[in-house]
């Protein structure tokens, strides 16, 4: 008879798995926990203490940590003479899951609990078959049963390709496995254990001519469980960094907002105003000709019949928001192409990874408010409304590639002048796009992602009625600079933090 070894926490789907194994001439071995179980189902099972010749140890700690238990599992058909002669039995199938260490950290902190469910044998029993796949299959998940039971029933076994697989799924929920360990239990750890699981594979990257998938972070947050498709094609690599670029910027900016990104830039942007309806035509009007082929993202559950016939005026790749009326989802569904997005909130916190040419750069996010330590540097004080814009445009440009100046006015975004090797020409091409769609300049608040190393970018802006200017500080020329605002009478705000995206 074929031989399992079957050793399992989660016993969903075990039985019926194992009466399966047992229509085709499969004898099975289990620890006590899972041999209890399955014993008092009516299965007949063999215990390996009949192989290790010694009842659990220390509490259970030590089950299958036995040199006969992997002999079985590792032999190759070469060593069966041997492993015959010792009366070891030679195992074809190991079953088996692990603790719940996952599970058990997601609701617990205690270090005695976590370190209780860091499972040791289990581990080492999947590494040794997945090693072993020449000759043993592996089953790591219940999800895997069926599988397994259907290859059976085809075959009569389990086929080398298939035995290769498991083998692959084995040594992954391992990796996945210790990489969880290391995140929740071994915190502050310079050196982490990344893998990517839920992957799916996309049409292609940036360009047609490049492959590309989109997967998450096994043991970390994610955004992509905060999205959700409702309709339209399949999200496109390009999709996935604006959407995301879109529904941040707009639940930073609050219940109501509207943001519109185009190339992971701002396009448009305004913080609620009196209407949804009005929001979303002041967003609009930023900029409506970079917006077209953009993603829009409203941070409001309240999309309603008139407001998406309004959004059907204008082209977009997708649109996202809080929620959708039963009518508005049919007015939107029109469009049979366009992608309808609906998004909870993003997780904070989550370190933020990029790999490049094989090299890895990881950082903290940029979260929290930048506005914390804002200092007027000149004799004119900001307004009321011109400290609410100044506040707005700091959120707005830290979204914007560096480098980063924009113009803003009344709560909406008026002009984006992004990813310029020259500071002042990203001011000049901020000023130049504001003009572009008639936005008044009178009252803006120009924003800077860094410092203006000279006091040109400022002249531009005085030049043309702008009161108000918000940079960093820091500058070997912050001197020159101030006393420029100062000389025109406007206002020079420093808030002491770059807020560089490259």
């Amino acid at each position: 008879m074929r031989k399992a070894l079957v050793s399992v926490f989660n016993k969903d789907g075990i039985l019926d798995f194992v009466r399966e194994l047992s229509h085709y001439d499969f004898e099975i071995f289990a620890t006590k926990g899972t041999g209890n179980f399955l014993k008092s189902k009516g299965v007949k099972v063999r215990y390996i203490q009949e192989i290790t010749g010694f009842d659990e140890l220390i509490g259970g700690r030590v089950k299958t940590l036995n040199s006969n238990i992997f002999a079985g599992i590792l032999a190759r058909n070469s060593d069966r003479e041997e492993l015959e002669r010792k009366r070891i039995p030679i195992f074809d199938l190991v079953v088996v899951n692990l603790y719940p260490f996952e599970k058990v950290s997601e609701h617990s902190s205690r270090e005695a609990e976590l370190v209780e469910n860091i499972d040791i044998g289990g581990v080492a029993l999947l590494r040794a078959g997945a090693k072993n796949y020449e000759r043993v299959g592996v089953v790591s998940d219940p999800s895997q049963y069926t599988m397994i039971a259907e290859e059976l029933k085809k075959y009569g076994e389990i086929r080398y390709d298939v035995r290769k697989k498991l083998a692959k799924s084995a040594f992954e929920r391992v990796i996945r496995y210790d990489s969880v360990i290391v995140d929740r239990l071994l915190k502050g750890s310079e050196k982490q254990l990344l893998h990517i699981n839920s992957i799916k594979t996309l049409r292609y990257g940036e360009n047609p001519h490049q492959s590309a998938f989109v997967g998450k972070i096994e043991g970390s947050p994610s955004a992509l469980d905060a999205l959700e498709k409702l309709h339209g094609k399949e999200l496109s690599y390009n999709n996935y960094l604006d959407i995301l670029s879109a529904v941040k910027l707009s639940q930073v900016l609050g219940e109501g907002s509207v943001v519109i990104v185009k190339h992971t830039n701002p396009s448009g942007a305004s913080l609620f105003h009196n209407s949804l309806f009005e929001t979303y035509e002041r967003a609009l009007s930023t900029d409506p000709k970079s917006s077209f082929g953009g993603i829009l993202a409203v941070n409001s559950s309240g999309i309603d019949e008139t407001l998406a016939e309004k959004i059907n005026e204008h082209f977009y790749e997708a649109v996202a928001a809080r929620d959708f009326t039963e009518k508005a989802l049919d007015m939107l569904f029109k469009k049979r192409n366009r992608r309808i997005i609906r998004f909870d909130n993003f997780p904070k916190g989550i370190r933020e990874y990029r790999v490049i040419n094989g090299v890895v750069l990881s950082q903290e996010p940029d979260e929290g408010k930048p506005y914390d330590e804002i200092k007027c540097m000149t004799s004119r004080k900001p307004s009321k409304n011109e400290s609410e814009d100044a506040e707005f445009g700091l959120e707005v440009v830290r979204c914007v590639r560096s480098n980063a100046v924009i113009l803003v006015r009344d709560g909406k975004l008026i002009g984006v002048g992004a990813g310029q090797m020259s500071r002042v020409d990203a001011a000049r091409i901020a000023i130049e796009k504001a003009k572009e769609f008639a936005h008044p300049l009178d009252g803006a608040v120009m924003v800077s992602d860094a410092f203006f190393p000279f006091p040109d970018s400022l002249q531009l802006g005085i030049e043309v009625g702008i009161k108000v200017f918000v940079e960093p500080g820091g500058s070997r020329r912050d001197d020159e600079v101030i006393k420029a605002a100062e000389s025109a009478g406007v206002t020079l705000l420093f808030t002491g933090k770059r807020l560089f995206r490259h």
